[in-house]
């Protein structure tokens, strides 16, 4: 009996201090190799300290002259073709525009960046959208070996971006049906399903041009809200069933009389919705935060030969005018007293706002 006590005491005694041994495991982490607590705080420390040097303050956005009310050029191109004339800019004159706008501090985006205010921009840099209608060759053309051409949009933006500080951004507005039929899709009948899903894997955007250029200020509704449910649905299947089409560069900048048939509506039991809509001309476009900015009504300035330049120069004259980029996402910077012709902050924006 004696020994059978002390084999039960001598067991009790292991499981107490197990017991103890993974609470205290449990306090510090379970790893002997864990920090001490004070280890832990410095850790701590040291991040919230890095977090802070980072965190967007007033003095910064004073510094880089953060202006998140400021307009945005969205330029508009047509064809890319080897004689500069109007609508059509040549590769050269785009290589230009581009180089000009990469030294001049500009950052390109797509049209839904910029109507859904999701504009991912370095912090002082200003934002460009560069937007392409008509679906034509020159705008993207695969060689007979497979390769980009060098010399259509599509080859002259992915030759910049891997020249540095220049992603694969612009907007691509499609026709489907029209005649010549080199305008149905970039052309090249057999990759156009390719063609469409490069451009979204790219981070280009897709959008709709309707199916046959159709002019909205003179269609029957019901053809009209065919035209957008039909455009809208062949592109999002055709690039990938996960994308989702919902800008539209309006045709001849012709719009309906009744404007919601275009921003969403169904036709044979289809849905549609379009979020923004591009202009023909209009110049710069206000800012996404502007109390200006209709997003079915953006404006655009059409590109060609020196008018690149010209519109850089006039931000440059006029530089309270221009949208500076505070590089977060999560706030919007603006000056406490920005220009008068920018209009107001939009209410209920669903971010802090920080002035300086």
């Amino acid at each position: 009996m004696r020994y059978g006590n002390l084999f039960r005491f001598l067991t009790l005694t292991f499981v107490i201090g197990s017991l103890l041994g993974l609470s205290a495991g449990l306090v510090s982490g379970g790893n002997a190799a864990s920090p001490s607590s004070g280890e832990q705080q410095g850790l701590s420390e040291e991040s919230n300290t890095a977090t802070q040097k980072d965190r967007l303050t007033p003095e910064k956005a004073r510094i880089i002259a953060a202006n998140e009310l400021g307009q945005v050029m969205v330029l508009e191109y047509h064809r890319i073709g080897t004689v500069e004339e109007e609508w059509t800019r040549t590769p050269d004159g785009l290589r230009e525009d581009i180089q000009l706008l990469k030294q001049a501090g500009y950052f390109p985006v797509n049209t839904r960046d910029l109507v859904s205010g999701e504009i991912d921009v370095p912090a002082g840099k200003t934002p460009v959208a560069l937007t392409f209608d008509d679906s034509s060759p020159g705008q993207y053309r695969i060689l007979d070996e497979g390769s980009v051409d060098p010399d259509s949009a599509v080859g002259i933006i992915q030759t910049a971006s891997r020249e540095g500080d220049w992603p694969t951004r612009a907007s691509f507005y499609c026709l489907i049906e029209v005649l010549p039929d080199d305008n149905v899709l970039f052309g090249q009948p057999d990759r156009q399903r390719v063609k469409l899903s490069n451009l979204v894997t790219w981070g280009f955007e897709i959008g709709s041009h309707t199916v046959t250029h159709l002019n909205l200020a003179k269609a029957s509704e019901e053809e009209i809200r065919k035209q957008l449910t039909v455009s809208k649905s062949t592109l999002e299947e055709m690039a990938n069933d996960r994308y989702v089409v919902n800008t539209i560069s309006v045709p001849f900048g012709e719009y309906p009389e009744d404007i919601s048939i275009l921003e969403s509506g169904t036709w044979e039991d289809n849905g549609y919705q379009y979020l923004g809509a591009l202009e023909v001309a209009g110049g710069p476009s206000a800012s996404p935060f502007s109390t200006s900015f209709n997003p079915m009504h953006i404006s655009r300035i059409q590109a060609g030969e020196g008018v690149v330049k010209k519109w850089i120069k006039y931000f440059e004259d006029n530089p309270g005018l221009r949208y500076v980029s505070d590089g977060d996402l999560l706030t919007v910077s603006v000056p406490v007293q920005p220009h008068t012709d920018l209009g107001d902050l939009s209410p209920g924006l669903g971010r802090p706002v920080m002035t300086y």
